[in-house]
């Protein structure tokens, strides 16, 4: 069997032109067709031939054909030009499709034909060529780079459209499908999508291909370009995953990854093609080299440019071309699976004074959004899910500069999807914390009242009965990290925003409002914007607290990278030192994860900062102690910014806002390393309602396989403050041939009463897709 193949440039033999506009190379079979745009003095012509019989070395082993000319080339210049082969009118021969961008005075232009009947033999194509058809809605008046290929969906051939769009400014690039008929003419013609992160200013080639690069039955969009900055070029390639019928990347981009060994100065055209060797897809590259005197063409094989050799080990990030619709300053999952963004006036006071708020719904995984009316302003509320589902915010702003909070309550239903208001607490609140207790109400301390002073007096939410107040309690600081014990006790771990008001960890007594300090937490001071976590499962009760910086933004001695875990099972609870995270981060978010371990991602090691942020994530394992890193994000995400954990076991991140107006929509998914470690287990409930004390059968189809079962509240997070999350062990016991038993927790104190996400996780860690079951 032939492994991954990697070959050096080799020249193709016979390149004539001194100057290019523009190459392309497709596969046809085991051969090659190149293509290229010649730019002489004068009109343009374009030529292509084929190259036969390519094997593992890069050679041709039947040799070159010809050049042949293409007929009817209109073009005096050129910004690039495609060539891509497939059957279209269903005869059973390959057939030849031609692109080219015209680029005249004024606005450029592409468009495409098709030759039928490639003979690979002479590379003749034997049976005419349709006329050129006109690209339509093209918007570039420069380009720096396109090309064409062919996908196959559901719904039959499509034609996609890659250009580089190069206007003053930064270049980007942009791809279009629609569907090739027969006849070879494109209808149905999709939007113009934007290629994230083009980060390139000049670029002098580009191209597109379509395989399957995993194995997994789906398509990917293989995009390829050279960047041409001072000094020597590079040519860099990156993956849109899993192509929908819409033609579009369903599981979004991988990182830019660079071609080795691209050592030109100057370039007039790039190319790139899918073939496979032992049974596993390798790329064709081409480059068109632009020395000083005669270009010259090269081409080479590649494994494929991915990032999954590392996906076992680290997992992997993709970014998505959806954004948030609003910045990501709260989030929540809800029951039905979609992901609700909220952000009232997004930290922007022209906006709070216009009235004018802001929510998304995501239908996750999908492409589809809904923003249902805000009504009130909900930038730096808090909130928790009430029994039902719905989620519960209160608090908010009143007023910018200073910061006075808002006493309104609202509720969002995920059936619905409306904001309904409730009654208005007694006092206001911004930056508060509210939690879920057993009983189904809803506690709400601290933040800043409607005259910007704290809030020292607490209050209780009843479902249909609206609030109480507390008797007083100490000064909690805004957005303190509040976990809700086993015993119903609640325990503040020490991390907020800003600072900790003087308040040591402690344990709260609800009854008796006794509160009761818990020491040792390191670092005490550097806790600003760190992250809490009531480490897996909940019946331990032990609470991780990580990273953090100084609550002062001016001191710039920046973050931390301690961790402590708190052991609230203890007669005399305190923290130890955990190990240190391997990147100091604050604004970071801490995710539960279902096979028992903790994501952290994002975050900078100095506030407010991108250029000190930290990419790189990494995972706690609660039962080794240990921290492993895990895959870089793309995106710096600071201020603002949220995580979630999926149904399917992904993690969305979201969000980021170091300065007003400075709005990150981007979104991100990680793909935690079980989803690289082999087949997932499945489970099925014949009912959604579960109750306390009960045992649950569940349907899976290898019981034996099954190493543990969980509930895991979902998320609803902001500001690094995430109260909701919560994993609660469920006990297995086999009950048949394809049946278990999972025995629900007695307490609702160790999981509230709410919706939860179930899964099991087999032997190799990997944990099933969730699904959806109502605790009360």
């Amino acid at each position: 069997m032939i492994g991954p193949v990697q070959t050096d440039f080799t020249a193709v033999p016979d390149w004539f032109p001194w100057e290019n506009s523009g190459a392309s190379i497709a596969t046809a079979g085991g051969d090659v067709v190149l293509l290229m745009v010649d730019n002489p003095p004068g009109r343009n012509a374009a030529f292509y031939r084929v190259g036969r019989g390519l094997d593992q070395t890069g050679a041709l082993t039947g040799g070159w054909t010809g050049w042949q000319q293409v007929p009817d080339w209109f073009s005096w210049a050129n910004d690039a030009a495609g060539v891509a082969v497939a059957d279209v009118n269903g005869d059973g021969e390959p057939d030849l499709i031609v692109y080219l961008i015209d680029a005249p005075d004024g606005p450029n232009q592409a468009f495409y034909r098709v030759g039928w009947s490639l003979d690979r033999d002479t590379g003749a194509v034997t049976g005419g060529w349709t006329p050129w058809q006109p690209v339509p809605d093209w918007f570039a008046w420069l380009n720096a780079g396109g090309d064409i290929t062919v996908a196959r969906t559901a719904a039959g051939l499509q034609l996609v459209v890659f250009m580089v769009d190069a206007p003053a400014g930064a270049n980007a690039g942009f791809y279009r499908s629609g569907t090739l008929n027969p006849d070879g003419v494109v209808t149905d013609w999709r939007p113009w999508r934007a290629v994230p992160d083009w980060g390139f200013w000049e670029n002098q080639g580009a191209a597109v291909a379509v395989a399957d690069l995993d194995g997994d039955g789906n398509d990917e969009l293989i995009v390829l370009t050279v960047d041409n900055p001072a000094g020597q070029n590079r040519a860099l390639c990156t993956i849109g995953w899993r192509l929908d019928d819409e033609v579009r990347p369903a599981d979004g981009w991988g990182p830019w990854i660079p071609v080795p060994d691209w050592g030109f100065w100057e370039n007039q055209g790039c190319g790139l093609a899918v073939t496979g060797f032992g049974g596993e897809p390798h790329f064709v590259v081409l480059a068109v080299d632009n020395p000083a005197g005669q270009n010259a063409a090269l081409h080479r094989l590649l494994h494929p440019l991915t990032d999954l050799h590392m996906a076992p080990d680290m997992g992997v990030w993709r970014l998505l071309e959806r954004d948030s619709g609003t910045l990501a300053v709260h989030a929540a999952l809800l029951r039905t699976g979609g992901v609700l963004f909220f952000a009232g006036s997004s930290n922007d006071p022209d906006r709070h004074n216009a009235h004018l708020y802001g929510t998304t719904v995501w239908h996750y995984p999908g492409d589809e959004v809904e923003q249902p009316h805000t009504p009130v302003d909900l930038f730096c509320v808090g909130h928790a899910f009430l029994p039902d589902g719905r989620l519960l915010a209160a608090g908010g702003t009143g007023q910018y500069d200073p910061f006075f909070g808002l006493r309104q309550s609202i509720v969002f239903d995920p059936d619905t999807l409306t904001w309904t208001a409730q009654p208005d607490m007694a006092g206001g609140r911004w930056y508060p914390s509210l939690l879920a207790l057993g009983d189904g109400r809803v506690l709400a301390v601290a933040g800043l009242d409607e005259s910007g002073m704290l809030n020292t007096v607490p209050e209780v939410y009843t479902g249909g009965a609206g609030w109480t107040t507390r008797p007083g309690s100490a000064h909690w600081p805004m957005y303190g990290h509040l976990f809700l014990l086993a015993d119903g006790r609640v325990f503040y771990s020490g991390g907020q925003y800003g600072s900790n008001n003087g308040v040591r960890p402690s344990v709260w007594d609800l009854a008796s409002n006794e509160v009761t300090d818990v020491p040792g937490l390191p670092g005490a001071g550097l806790r600003n914007q760190s992250a809490s976590v009531l480490l897996p499962p909940a019946q331990d009760q032990r609470v991780m607290i990580v990273g953090g910086g100084p609550w002062d933004m001016h001191d710039h001695s920046g973050a931390t990278a301690s961790a402590a875990i708190a052991d609230l099972s203890a007669a005399a609870p305190r923290y130890t030192p955990a190990a240190d995270l391997h990147m100091a981060r604050m604004h970071l978010c801490a995710t539960l994860l279902p096979d028992r371990t903790v994501l952290v991602n994002g975050g900078s090691m100095m506030e407010e900062h991108a250029d000190a942020a930290a990419l790189g994530a990494e995972i706690f394992d609660p039962a080794s102690g240990a921290w492993t890193m895990a895959a870089e994000s793309r995106v710096p995400r600071l201020y603002h910014s949220v995580a979630l954990l999926m149904p399917d076991g992904k993690v969305v991140t979201a969000g980021s806002n170091p300065a007003r107006k400075t709005e990150e929509m981007r979104i991100e998914v990680f793909w935690p390393p079980y989803l690289f470690a082999g087949p997932r287990p499945l489970v099925v409930v014949t009912t959604p309602e579960v109750h306390y004390g009960d045992t649950l059968e569940a349907g899976v189809p290898d019981p034996a396989d099954i190493a543990s079962a969980s509930l895991i509240r979902p998320g609803a997070t902001t500001h690094s403050s995430e109260l909701e999350q919560r994993l609660v062990d469920l006990p297995v016991t086999l009950t048949g041939e394809d049946t278990l038993g999972l025995r629900l927790p007695a307490s609702a104190n160790l999981a509230p009463p709410g919706w939860y996400l179930l899964t099991v996780v087999n032997h190799a860690g990997v944990p099933s897709p969730a699904v959806w079951v109502r605790l009360s």
